[in-house]
């Protein structure tokens, strides 16, 4: 699993054949997400994103954005 900061954002990619990465994004998904960040997947690109309310270990890849950045 990786995880980028991108100024206030973070991008969590895992491998999702990988029991461990995929158990470890779960775990930060839960995380972020009790802390309030939500959670986006990306669809194509990085302009064009939706909104993920459960874990998906299939995503591979999702953005976080705090709440006050969401809006």
């Amino acid at each position: 699993m990786k995880v980028k900061r991108e100024g206030a954002k973070v991008i969590v990619t895992w491998q999702r054949t990988n029991v461990e990465d995929v158990e470890k994004a779960k775990e930060l998904f839960v995380k972020l997400t009790r802390e309030g960040w939500l959670a986006f997947l990306f669809l194509g690109d990085e302009n064009h994103q939706q909104r993920v309310l459960e874990f998906n270990p299939e995503h591979g890849r999702l953005r976080f954005i705090p709440l006050s950045e969401g809006g």
